[in-house]
């Protein structure tokens, strides 16, 4: 009877030895089962750099599934390159998904960052862009991005109408809030146009549409493109003669010049 009561003691001990040893390890079982192993992007991630993006994401993603901090996910995710929105969350029982809003490119800003199809800056790799040489540059202070953004879609869109084949490339405001822009084709060599400070009464808009109608036949009568505009003038313009007309007088004035000097060095010798 001894025996057998001494040999369930040695059992029932050893079942509270294994009993003890599988309590103390089971938090680290769990933790290890819930361990985010995995981070998923989705949505628009046509330009995210996977290795910039975990740069980014930096150590924000070690955890738990119970733990992981999704605030600090997400404002590591909008530091990366590209992305507008992130939202993310959990995803059973050891993964994250981050869904991901990209930034749509319109323009180059003249420090290098882009310019959103909504009047936003970004930082990301121009040449990054589909077609970067594509770009139209803007240039001005920051805080005048989005009414430079706004003004380019209105001289663009009244160009097409007139124009189709040209676009704006460039658009300019400098500290006086004077305004400039360029546009091109492959029949308009890049031209750029000064608009000026805007008046109540007579806009920009207003300025440029008569430069656009009266276009082709400034072309017509100067016998090609005009080098520049200036439309700062009320119901007028001034255009600059085409390109290969310059040449022309330049090369003309320099030869009156060099005769010009020639002439006057042999009256003085004659006169010695």
């Amino acid at each position: 009877m001894k025996s057998v009561l001494k040999a369930v003691l040695i059992v029932f001990s050893v079942v509270l030895l294994l009993a003890a040893v599988a309590v103390s390890s089971f938090p680290r079982h769990v933790e290890s089962f819930f361990t985010i192993r995995s981070v998923e992007l989705t949505g628009e991630i046509d330009h995210i750099s996977a290795l910039h993006f975990r740069r980014a994401l930096g150590n924000t993603t070690v955890g738990t599934f119970f733990d992981i901090d999704l605030d600090a996910i997400r404002e590591a995710a909008l530091k990366a390159p590209w992305v507008k929105v992130a939202n993310v969350r959990r995803v059973w029982p050891d993964k994250i998904n981050i869904e991901i809003t990209e930034y749509k490119p319109l323009a180059l800003w003249e420090d290098g960052r882009l310019v959103s199809i909504n009047g936003e800056l970004f930082a990301a790799n121009p040449e990054e862009v589909d077609n970067p040489l594509s770009l139209p540059e803007f240039f001005g202070r920051a805080e005048m991005v989005g009414e430079v953004t706004r003004r380019y879609k209105r001289f663009n869109k009244m160009l097409q109408v007139i124009m189709p084949k040209a676009r704006v490339t460039e658009v300019s405001v400098n500290d006086r809030d004077s305004w400039a822009l360029a546009i091109a084709s492959d029949t308009i060599p890049p031209t750029r146009i000064e608009l000026g400070v805007e008046h109540e009464g007579w806009t920009l808009e207003d300025r440029f549409g008569i430069v656009i109608v009266q276009y082709s036949d400034i072309v017509k009568l100067m016998k090609g493109p005009p080098s520049s505009i200036d439309a700062r003038y009320e119901l007028a313009f001034s255009a600059t003669l085409p390109e290969k007309s310059l040449k022309i007088y330049r090369s003309q004035a320099g030869r009156r010049q060099a005769a010009e000097s020639i002439a006057e060095a042999n009256r003085h010798g004659s006169a010695r």
